[in-house]
């Protein structure tokens, strides 16, 4: 639940998913490929440097980082609180 354009920065919305919701993503992270996600959304991304293999690599290491994550709190059986700023 994003606040809109109005969220204190200090203050963001919190959002819990519980461990079901944590075993879907990381099922998901782990099915897709980060091309197929690139595809759709890489130009989208690409204003966010001036060099796009840069900003490419660093979305790839996000991509990676978050499939671990989540792979090992559901391994574990635990929710994740996440913040939320829109």
């Amino acid at each position: 639940m994003a606040d809109g354009a109005d969220a204190a920065p200090a203050n963001p919305s919190l959002m819990i998913l519980e461990p079901l919701g944590v075993s879907q993503a990381a099922d998901f992270l782990a099915s897709v490929s980060f091309d197929e996600l690139w595809s759709i959304a890489g130009a989208k991304l690409r204003g966010w440097g001036s060099d796009e293999v840069q900003v490419r690599q660093e979305f790839l290491g996000h991509h990676r980082d978050l499939r671990g994550f989540y792979g090992r709190v559901a391994a574990a059986g635990h929710a994740v609180v996440k913040a939320v700023w829109a």
